[in-house]
């Protein structure tokens, strides 16, 4: 029994000493990133950007979800209060949102695991002619099966597309490498995970790395814009791309050239989102107005 306990304070320990803090930017109605892997142990930092939200999961927000266990938490996030931390203590899938704006899309995923007897190192993607190129190694190995390569267009949704067999067992670097030869076109930002999977079946997750795909056909600001038309009172939801970080402006223009609406939504680097309060506008067509980092797009709606 002794020993039990020694080992489990051990394991705390190595938890507390190799965390890591993800820090999550909270603004346009969105928590971006979107969907974190971390490890027990680990701290999520929110920090407030814009606007008045909460971060909640448990019972403070019906719809939110956590491991068994798991303490629940509920925190406003406001320029009274900016920022709020969590250590996550069991491994799992933890959905969180805003009260106010969860049934928009205001939601986020941490996902957690155990840490494994592989200690992982670097973890790269890089833009190799027509492909991406993932480069990772591991300092050392214990009874490690496979490593799943896998890929999102959204860094929320992510499917399997290639396993790298592992060494097993090993106590010196070793190198690994996969090529992604299909990045299609469509898709400016992708979004790239490794899942060490051990002989036991048990899983650990990288971190997440985006490519920027130079092979698109367009370079669009808008990815998505719905509903359309929109049901009052409602709400536009958005997806956009940004190279870089800063704000999009945005104008409404009703049907007679009068400007009803003018507001900033903050912009992350790779694909964002977020949406439009129009609950206000009265019936009728509207032209939105997009500008970000010199890219400009209009895009017409209807408020039934």
């Amino acid at each position: 029994m002794k020993l039990f306990h020694i080992a489990v304070l051990a394991l705390l320990f190595h938890c507390t000493a190799n965390a890591t803090t993800w820090n999550v930017a909270v603004a346009n109605f969105s928590f971006n990133p979107a969907t974190i892997n971390a490890v027990v142990g680990d701290v999520i930092q929110f920090n407030w950007v814009s606007g008045s939200h909460t971060t909640t999961c448990g019972s403070g927000l019906s719809g939110t979800s956590l491991p068994s266990g798991a303490a629940e938490w509920d925190s406003p996030l406001k320029s009274t209060n900016v920022t709020y931390s969590y250590t996550v203590t069991k491994a799992g899938n933890y959905l969180y949102g805003c009260i106010p704006h969860f049934a928009f899309g205001m939601q986020g995923t941490i996902i957690v695991s155990n840490p494994l007897p592989v200690k992982f190192g670097t973890f790269s993607v890089i833009n190799n002619s027509t492909n991406a190129l993932l480069k990772w190694n591991t300092f050392s190995e214990m009874n490690t099966a496979y490593f799943s390569i896998r890929k999102s267009i959204d860094a929320t949704n992510f499917y399997e597309i290639g396993r790298v067999n592992a060494t097993g067992n090993s106590n010196v670097i070793v190198p690994y490498q996969f090529a992604d030869l299909d990045l299609g076109k469509i898709n400016k930002y992708l979004y790239y995970e490794i899942v060490t999977v051990d002989a036991d079946k048990k899983e650990s997750f990288s971190a997440i790395r985006m490519l920027r795909n130079n092979g698109v056909l367009k370079d669009i600001l808008i990815v998505a814009l719905s509903p359309n038309p929109i049901t009052r009172p409602g709400q536009v939801q958005l997806k956009f791309n940004a190279d870089k970080t800063g704000e999009m402006a945005v104008w409404v223009y009703n049907n007679a050239g009068q400007m009803v609406l003018k507001t900033k939504l903050a912009a992350f680097y790779g694909l964002n989102s977020g949406h439009l309060h129009v609950c206000d506008l009265s019936k009728g067509t509207y032209n939105i107005i997009f500008s970000l980092a010199g890219k400009r797009e209009i895009k017409k709606v209807v408020v039934l």
